[in-house]
């Protein structure tokens, strides 16, 4: 989305008049850094505030079913969106890809793929499956290579995807399955290759409860615009129709 269509957008909403509002954005882990960048720069052209908290996509699912004040849910897949309107909980209309994930292997290595393959890693990580949708990807990497048997004695899982980067950054794993937005661009990462697991879309939701709809509204305008959506491709994801 253009400049001048976003500046459009915001006076379609009616919002430049009103007083500042405040946003409570709930973000599964791997998107957290990314969130709060252009969390920033939204304040910082809005002067509306903006909280981020960031959690497993699972946890923060059932903080909301629970009834947690939130106004975007910015998931890491499409499962929980789904069940969240599935329960009548999110505004009409409001279920949209955001983002595309990747999964890496960290490090590679000079022969990742190999080095995969053979498995000769005495601890390795990947993030929970049962709450993380990266580590149901490197599930799905796993036995899709028919390693699993394998590699399940040798797992070590983190709750999210935060902290199984954290098990490989600290030496408690020789190597990983991890988010590419984790990666610096000098990292040493190998992009496992995206058919070997099925799409990590990452979905978001405005929460029918919130109070704050327009300004909710305004901010994911906001997200369409080219400066955002250029951030989120420097952060190591594909965007939504780039499969």
């Amino acid at each position: 989305m253009s400049r001048f269509l976003f500046c459009l957008s915001l006076w379609l909403l009616g919002t430049v008049a009103q007083a500042h509002a405040e946003l409570r954005l709930a973000v599964a882990a791997n998107f957290a850094d990314t969130l709060e960048a252009l969390a920033a720069d939204y304040q910082a052209s809005t002067g509306d505030k903006v909280t981020v908290v960031r959690g497993s996509s699972g946890k923060l699912y059932a903080q909301i079913v629970q009834g947690a004040p939130f106004d975007i849910f910015f998931s890491a897949d499409a499962d929980r969106p789904k069940a969240l309107e599935a329960k009548g909980l999110i505004a009409t209309g409001s279920r949209q890809p955001y983002a595309l994930g990747q999964l890496v292997l960290w490090p590679a290595g000079p022969t990742p793929e190999d080095a995969l393959k053979a498995f000769a890693y005495s601890r390795f990580s990947i993030a929970n499956p049962r709450l993380a949708p990266y580590g149901k990807a490197a599930m799905e990497v796993l036995t899709k290579l028919a390693i699993l048997d394998k590699a399940q004695p040798r797992l070590v899982r983190g709750e999210n995807i935060s902290q199984a980067y954290q098990y490989v950054y600290s030496g408690n794993a020789e190597a990983g399955l991890l988010a590419r937005s984790q990666m610096r661009n000098d990292d040493d990462f190998w992009e496992v290759p995206t058919n070997w697991y099925a799409p990590i879309e990452q979905q978001r939701v405005v929460m029918k409860n919130s109070k704050q709809q327009r300004a909710a509204e305004q901010f994911l305008a906001f997200m369409q615009t080219e400066a955002a959506e250029a951030r989120i491709l420097s952060a190591g994801y594909r965007l939504p129709g780039a499969r």
